[in-house]
């Protein structure tokens, strides 16, 4: 359940700003306007949203073949824990790495100020 709910703060994350459209016309519902941004900072959060949804979408193909082969371990005559539990950590860690390269980047683009309020988002964004 922990992992939905990390999940589901990332793909939040991933939809950040009303007011941009991405190539395909997504529009981004999560409103960032209370953090007060320059136009280089959200041209910045814009482009690390971008590298977020790439890396995203690379880690979700993934982690379907990974899934195939968990389920293979799963139906094989004899259970081999180790093998399981090694797929599922790396799987964990290339999420979790996603989200750090966004996080450190958010970090570098926002002031501190900026930090105290997207605490916030991220809190209400847990809770959905």
């Amino acid at each position: 359940m922990k992992w939905l709910a990390v999940l589901g703060m990332s793909l939040c994350l991933a939809w950040i700003n009303p007011s941009y459209a991405d190539s395909d016309g997504h529009r981004f519902p999560m409103d960032l306007d209370d953090l007060g941004l320059t136009q280089q900072q959200l041209r910045s959060i814009e482009d690390a949203m971008k590298e977020y949804q790439q890396a995203y979408r690379r880690y979700h193909h993934q982690s379907e073949k990974t899934q195939q082969d968990i389920n293979g371990l799963f139906l094989a005559p004899t259970f081999d824990a180790e093998s399981f539990r090694a797929k599922n950590m790396e799987m964990e860690r290339m999420s979790i790495e996603i989200r750090v390269r966004l996080f450190e980047r958010l970090h570098t683009i926002l002031t501190p100020e900026q930090k105290r309020r997207f605490i916030h988002h991220m809190k209400e964004w847990e809770i959905e």
